[in-house]
């Protein structure tokens, strides 16, 4: 019965949010956390951070993880199937005919919404991942050199993510 309910829970994220994987993250929260406590607020903070350094999709990563901790290898199944099976039919019906409708003014309108909405998505995930996540000086400080090394100083991502390992097992913070 647990595997169903969490085919059903990451059915609802695949199905219901716009954009992202960061854009699924209100919804997963929602219930993950809220809803039904399968993890606290600070285990899904470090779990979105484990699924941002690891291999694969982010949101692809937590339900794999929540359906473990719930439900071993059957839940990580379950969830993961629930999380993918409507984005990938729908990517596949709109692989088959985005050249076809490309060019109609409903869909050019339609991406309109679309992007923005989910800019304010990813927008929400990060505010309350920020709650968690930056609490101190050295907190806001990592962030920022994140930010400047990423944005500033186009340091690709892979260093970025190596360099903070590194300095995760020499320093203590």
């Amino acid at each position: 019965m647990i595997c169903i309910k969490l085919f059903i829970t990451f059915l609802k994220v695949g199905l219901f949010t716009i954009g992202s994987g960061y854009s699924m993250l209100v919804l997963a929260q929602r219930y993950v956390v809220d809803s039904y406590h399968w993890l606290t607020i600070q285990e899904f903070t470090d779990l979105v951070a484990m699924s941002e350094i690891t291999p694969g999709p982010i949101m692809v990563n937590l339900a794999t993880y929540v359906g473990t901790k719930v439900a071993g290898i059957k839940g990580a199944i379950f969830s993961t199937l629930g999380l993918i099976v409507i984005p990938f039919l729908a990517l596949y019906i709109i692989a088959l005919k985005y050249s076809q409708f490309k060019d109609y003014p409903v869909i050019q309108n339609l991406l309109k919404v679309i992007r923005p909405m989910a800019i304010g998505f990813i927008t929400v995930a990060i505010l309350r991942l920020f709650k968690t996540s930056i609490t101190d000086l050295q907190t806001a400080s990592i962030a920022i050199i994140v930010i400047v090394l990423t944005v500033v100083f186009k340091v690709n991502p892979i260093f970025t993510v190596i360099g903070g390992i590194v300095l995760g097992f020499l320093v203590k913070l």
